[in-house]
């Protein structure tokens, strides 16, 4: 899709191309082939977000981030990015103010501090840790002016002390990051995240659906597999590293009603675990802070088994209230659509099984859990709806992905994906990845696997 950002996105690269000494010259300083850059230039018409903050330093800030992805980065006073930003960013640092945090408290930044995120950052801001919020656009500014708003219980909780940026620098390294945006999100995100990460900085993904690091210290002959369509040729694997991640699996609903407020609607559960089921000290602490925060934090050790009980009933649940239109309790309670949801569930609960997984309830159980929510409009059928990306490809591709990895059929699975994305397509808001170019040095395709929005 086309927009008018598109004419200056090209030219910056072209001038960008031009500064280095040609397209072959961008695609050595990017470790990419000379076709990729070709293609940036010439189908996609823009630079991968991966490779923008290399492009700028490159060209010696002469093409900078927002040239070249205005969209992305939407401010033109960032700092240009060197090779050796420590001084910049310790001198950013100290312009931060400093909150009122109390002895102890962890350094911890909420990546995508909307609904869920804000959330956990008014609770763990109020407990007294230091809290970042990394946000953007109107909620962003609501919440630098009045601090952020949660209501909750019939009561309004105001967290003032926040510190609120949209340049992850500014924060600086932190305990902690916990990001909470969608998967094809988080991987565009990737890239801006290591001025947040210091040497001992865990990063809590508390995202829906297939993650990334999945296989990571898996046991079997799957161990350390990386999963494509959630990680395009590795690229949080390599930038973030799985050696970081803590698994954090959501369970409370929350919605933003205006900029810099935040409706908690209903639970305050979130389970966390290592991805190698040990109880290390780093784990332990997050889970007192959330804790001492109000939330319920449950440690697991085998934290898989609860990714899969929820994204179970995402797999089915989510495409087909997007196709159809339908509620939650109308997919879980007509006869089609059930009888279609529990075939897709059988056909996942085979490949997590195949993986290991145990299944603490049945098919018809968590069928009838979903039905008891109401009438709800799942957040696909929401995204639909507001014409956003839909996060198609952690909820549904990656099962269709370990599914061939374990050589069990999906022909149920197979058959909605491919409506959802056919779907997805017609109307513009999918794929959210798409193109070799962020993935492997195979092919050339014409789009580029990155946010869409």
């Amino acid at each position: 899709m086309s927009n008018k950002n598109d004419g200056g996105r090209r030219k910056s690269l072209e001038r960008a191309i031009e500064i280095v000494g040609g397209q072959s010259a961008l695609a050595r300083i990017c470790d990419v082939k000379q076709g990729h850059v070709w293609a940036w230039l010439n189908k996609t018409g823009r630079c991968p977000a991966k490779h923008v903050l290399c492009v700028e330093e490159a060209t010696s800030g002469e093409i900078t981030r927002h040239q070249l992805r205005p969209e992305i980065y939407p401010y033109t006073d960032f700092p240009v990015v060197h090779s050796n930003t420590d001084k910049d960013t310790v001198a950013m640092n100290k312009s931060r103010k400093k909150s009122k945090s109390k002895k102890g408290a962890l350094k911890i930044a909420i990546y995508g501090a909307g609904a869920i995120g804000g959330y956990l950052g008014v609770q763990l801001s109020l407990t007294g840790h230091d809290v970042s919020l990394i946000a953007r656009g109107e909620h962003l500014a609501a919440m630098k002016k009045n601090g952020l708003k949660l209501l909750i219980d019939g009561e309004e909780r105001v967290a003032k002390d926040c510190f609120c940026t949209d340049d992850p620098a500014e924060a600086g390294p932190q305990d902690y990051v916990i990001i909470t945006l969608k998967s094809h999100q988080a991987y565009d995100a990737a890239g801006r995240l290591s001025p947040l990460l210091g040497p001992d900085t865990a990063v809590v993904t508390a995202m829906n659906g297939v993650p990334w690091w999945y296989f990571y210290k898996l046991k079997g002959k799957f161990e350390n597999h990386r999963l494509e369509s959630v990680d395009p040729g590795g690229w949080q694997w390599k930038t973030i590293g799985p050696e970081r991640a803590i698994c954090c699996v959501v369970y409370p609903a929350t919605q933003i009603i205006e900029p810099g407020v935040i409706k908690h609607v209903y639970g305050n559960k979130f389970t966390l675990g290592e991805l190698d089921g040990t109880t290390p000290e780093r784990i332990q602490r997050i889970i007192d802070a959330m804790t001492d925060s109000g939330f319920k934090a449950p440690i697991r050790d085998n934290i898989r088994d609860d990714i899969w009980i929820k994204l179970w009933g995402n797999l089915c649940f989510n495409p087909i209230s997007a196709l159809t239109g339908a509620t939650l309790d109308v997919v879980a309670t007509d006869t089609s659509t059930r009888i279609l949801s529990r075939c897709m569930m059988l056909e996942a609960q085979e490949i997590g099984e195949a993986l290991g997984v145990h299944f603490r309830v049945d098919v018809h159980r968590r069928i009838n859990g979903a039905a008891d929510v109401g009438a709800h409009k799942t957040s696909m059928l929401q995204d639909l709806e507001n014409r956003k990306p839909m996060e198609i490809d952690a909820l549904i591709t990656a099962v269709q992905e370990m599914g061939r990895l374990v050589d069990i059929e999906t022909p149920y699975i197979d058959s909605v994906l491919g409506l959802i994305q056919q779907r997805g397509r017609v109307l513009g808001l999918y794929p959210t990845f798409s193109g070799a170019d962020l993935s492997s040095d195979s092919s050339i395709e014409e789009d580029a696997r990155e946010l869409v929005d």
